[in-house]
């Protein structure tokens, strides 16, 4: 029987199917090479409201073979109050990151002071990366085994980085019994976890990724570290990348055998106006590419990363859609998942963008207005502009761009 990821409940109802979803991270290089798409449903635990995938994508196929799988271009902007915070509690030692990607959490780790920094990355490419940087890095998802396979060679940490992982994670019990044999007793867990609340009461597809199996709001979060013998010291709370939310906690000596649930009615609440939200959300984003097109607009997509490719399969567009736009020179001359599209820079499409421009905006709302100034700088062009991600408010900004529309005829 199947039976919740977080408190182990077996009451789970089905919410919805989003169906034709590529792997985000599987760019081809042909439009002849596989794109393989995959139907994911989502169901909510009645025992403590979380969100949940009901059959998660294998890790192995996500993970193991994507060669664009890196991030450090984002260089988020709160790492040094997050590193920070926690050195605040203790002096900086040994840390491991775990899913540490090509190393850019690790090179500033070593520049807060960490005398020790060791990394687990189960993609083989951005290890290598990380690798090549001079950093100690094990190619593994973290399990018991690879624990102390790391402890009996590193011995233990005084703490351990976990930045966007455990949203990934389906079997939460083993993952932080592992976390448990990488710390020192009353080592510290940095954790950081995508913010979706606000997503959720938007009604925004964005917000949902074949790759996230789990869907956190701060009182579950909470819980889950009560749950697996973590107490919360600190917690931060950021709107980088469409927001997120932090705790620096430390391990108790002894897990405790339960954790108070959280009253899941106010979840269940916003589950439920979130399924209604997002069709709405759907419908207007795919009716607006529609009537643009149909008024001799061309369409751009600026941003291929995961959320722009969820959107787009979603919300049915590909077909729709004229050019996609990246600044990441990695991704460019790729094609977009679930699209016949390839990635371009912005010079190459400039010169044939024509003279009316539906730019869907695909990037964080923090850069926006960056990405606004460079598309009116390199195509003289009547615009009309599409925020695609929380925090801000997707069918507001399909109302602007219908007026905008309008007022170019």
């Amino acid at each position: 029987m199947r039976q919740c990821c977080l408190c182990g409940g077996k009451d789970l109802v089905p919410l919805f199917k989003l169906d034709s979803l590529p792997i985000s991270h599987y760019l081809r290089k042909k439009l002849d090479d596989p794109d393989p798409r995959f139907s994911v449903g989502f169901e909510s635990c009645k025992g403590c409201g979380l969100l949940q995938i009901v059959d998660a994508i294998p890790a192995d196929l996500i993970y193991s073979q994507a060669d664009t799988y890196t991030t450090g271009f984002q260089r988020p902007r709160h790492l040094e109050d997050l590193i920070t915070t926690a050195v605040a509690r203790r002096d900086p030692g040994s840390a491991i990151d775990v899913g540490c990607n090509d190393g850019a959490l690790m090179e500033a780790l070593g520049r807060a002071g960490y005398t020790k920094v060791v990394g687990l990355e189960p993609n083989a490419i951005a290890a290598e990366i990380a690798r090549k940087k001079g950093h100690k890095v094990y190619t593994s998802f973290l399990d018991r085994k690879s624990a102390d396979g790391i402890v009996a060679e590193c011995g233990r940490f005084d703490a351990l980085y976990l930045r966007h992982v455990v949203e990934h994670v389906s079997d939460l019990g083993q993952f932080f019994a592992a976390v448990r044999t990488l710390l020192n007793p009353e080592g510290l867990l940095i954790l950081e976890l995508p913010d979706v609340e606000e997503g959720f009461a938007l009604g925004s597809p964005a917000i949902l990724w074949e790759e996230h199996v789990n869907y956190f709001t701060q009182a579950l979060a909470e819980y889950m570290l009560g749950r697996f013998g973590f107490g919360v010291l600190d917690r931060r709370k950021y709107v980088f990348g469409g927001g997120s939310f932090a705790f620096v906690a430390q391990m108790e000596a002894v897990p405790p055998s339960a954790a108070a649930l959280p009253d899941p009615a106010p979840m269940v609440k916003m589950l439920q106006g979130f399924v209604a939200r997002m069709q709405r959300q759907k419908e207007e984003l795919s009716s607006l590419v529609s009537q643009a097109r149909s008024a001799g607009y061309q369409v751009v997509m600026y941003g291929a990363a995961p959320r722009s490719c969820l959107m787009v399969s979603v919300c049915k567009i590909a077909d729709m859609i004229d050019f996609v736009v990246d600044d990441r020179q990695d991704i460019q001359d790729r094609l977009m998942p679930g699209t016949q599209h390839f990635v371009r820079p912005l010079d190459k499409v400039a010169g044939t963008a024509g003279d009316k421009v539906l730019c869907l905006l695909g990037v964080g709302s923090e850069n926006e207005f960056k990405v606004r100034a460079k598309l009116e700088a390199a195509i003289k062009a009547k615009f009309a502009f599409v925020s695609l991600f929380p925090p801000r408010n997707t069918l507001e900004s399909v109302d602007g761009a219908r007026r905008a529309i309008a007022a170019h005829k």
